[in-house]
C-alpha cells in the first residue's frame, strides 16, 4: 500500500510543466474505441483534438500532496466516476492553504496557456475549483477517484482508524492527499483537466 509522499506545492516549478498534444485518429466510434497519436501544435480548435498529456520531468503527470483539508461529502458516485470534494479549510488565515489554493489556479493557468486559450475563450476551460453560488463558504477542490478493474486505484490509510472502505469516509472528515493531474480533456468543445487521487490519509 502506497503512503502520502509530501510532495509539497512549494517545492514545484510549474514553468517546467509541459503539454504534448495528441490527436484522435478516428472521433466517430465510441470512446472507449478511440486510439491517439502525438502531434505537434495541434491544440484548442483542431477538429481532431484528443488530448494534452501533462509531463513534469520524466513523469507523464504533475504529482502534489494537499495540506490537511475536510472531505465535505464523502465519497460521491456521479454516473460511473467516483468523486470528493476537498475543502480549502481556513483559506484566509492559513498561510500554507492560501499557498496550495494559488498553486491550483496557477496550475490551471498553466494548462489554458498550453491549450492556447485566451481571455476570450477561457471560459472553455472548466476549473475544478468550486464556489458555492451565495459565496458563503470556502471554495472546494473537486477530486476524481480512479475506479478500473472493478476496483479504486486509490490508497488509503491512518494511524487512528481501522477505516479502510472508501465509502465509510464521512462528510467532513479531515485527510491529506496525494493528488496528481495527467491529462487535459475536450469534452462538449470544454476542456477538462481533472485531479485524480492515488492516497489517502485520514487524520
Amino acid at each position: 500500500m502506497s503512503k502520502v509522499k509530501y510532495v509539497m506545492c512549494d517545492k514545484i516549478k510549474l514553468n517546467n510543466l509541459k503539454c504534448l498534444p495528441h490527436l484522435c485518429e478516428d472521433m466517430s466510434v465510441k470512446q472507449s474505441d478511440k486510439t491517439y497519436t502525438p502531434c505537434e501544435g495541434c491544440i484548442k480548435g483542431h477538429d481532431q483534438f484528443g488530448y494534452l498529456q501533462l509531463k513534469m520531468g520524466k513523469n507523464l503527470f504533475l504529482y502534489v500532496t494537499t495540506p490537511p483539508m475536510k472531505c465535505l461529502f464523502g465519497i460521491q458516485k456521479s454516473g460511473t466516476n467516483f468523486n470528493m470534494s476537498l475543502q480549502f479549510t481556513n483559506l484566509k488565515e492559513d498561510s500554507n492553504m492560501k499557498y496550495f489554493f494559488d498553486f491550483i489556479q496557477r496550475t490551471e493557468f498553466e494548462c489554458m496557456k498550453h491549450l492556447g486559450l485566451t481571455e476570450f475563450d477561457a471560459d472553455k476551460f472548466i476549473s475544478q475549483i468550486k464556489h458555492d453560488k451565495k459565496g458563503m463558504y470556502e471554495p472546494n477542490l473537486s477530486i476524481k477517484l480512479p475506479f478500473s478493474y472493478n476496483q479504486f486505484q486509490t490508497d488509503i490509510y491512518s494511524e487512528h482508524s481501522d477505516i479502510v472502505n472508501l465509502f465509510q469516509i464521512q462528510g467532513f472528515t479531515p485527510m491529506e492527499c496525494d493528488i496528481y493531474l495527467d491529462k487535459i480533456w475536450k469534452m462538449n468543445d470544454k476542456f477538462y483537466a481533472k485531479w485524480k487521487c492515488k492516497v489517502i490519509h485520514l487524520l
